[in-house]
C-alpha cells in the first residue's frame, strides 16, 4: 500500500515527501527513501501521532502487527469494551470522570454487591446511612399513623 496515499486518505489532508519531511525533522529526499523502502514502525508512529491518527491502525495497515496481536494484548492486560460487563464498564467510567477520589463510593457498592448473600457484612464496608421503608403502604390523611410534616 503507497504510504502517502493511505496516510492522505485517513487523515483527508494532502502527505506529501514534504509533509513526510516535516514530520520526520528529515530531509525531503531522505523521507522519500523512507517512504520507497518501507516505513519503520517508529516513522509510522511519529507520522500517525502527527496527523491525529490512531498509530495502531497504521501498524496493522502496514504489516508491522496484526489485529490478533493487538486483541491477544488487550485480553490479556485488560478487557475489550465489546466483551466487558456493563457494571466494569460503568465503574471506570465513574473513575474516570471522578480521578481525583477514584469514585470509592462505587467500590463499596461492588463490596455489598458480592456480600448479598452473607448475613455477616465485613468491617471494612461501613453500614448503609438511610434505608428505606418497607412497609406496604403509607398512611393516608385520616388513617391511623398519618402525620403531616417532620
Amino acid at each position: 500500500m503507497d504510504v502517502k496515499k493511505w496516510f492522505s486518505e485517513t487523515s483527508r489532508s494532502q502527505v506529501t515527501d514534504t509533509v513526510i519531511a516535516d514530520i520526520l525533522n528529515v530531509t525531503r529526499k531522505t523521507a522519500n527513501k523512507r517512504v520507497n523502502e518501507g516505513m519503520s514502525a517508529d516513522d509510522l508512529i511519529t507520522i500517525s501521532n502527527a496527523l491525529k491518527i490512531n498509530p495502531v491502525i497504521a501498524l496493522v495497515e502496514f504489516d508491522r502487527i496484526d489485529y490478533d496481536d493487538v486483541a491477544d494484548f488487550l485480553d490479556s492486560d485488560g478487557q475489550l469494551i465489546a466483551t466487558a460487563e456493563p457494571a466494569h464498564l460503568a465503574i471506570e467510567l465513574a473513575r474516570k470522570l471522578n480521578p481525583a477520589t477514584l469514585a470509592p463510593e462505587i467500590d463499596d457498592l461492588e463490596a455489598r454487591r458480592k456480600l448479598r448473600n452473607s448475613n455477616t457484612p465485613p468491617e471494612d464496608v461501613p453500614p448503609l446511612r438511610y434505608v428505606a421503608d418497607d412497609t406496604d403502604t403509607e398512611p393516608g390523611m385520616g388513617d391511623e399513623g398519618y402525620h403531616d410534616g417532620p
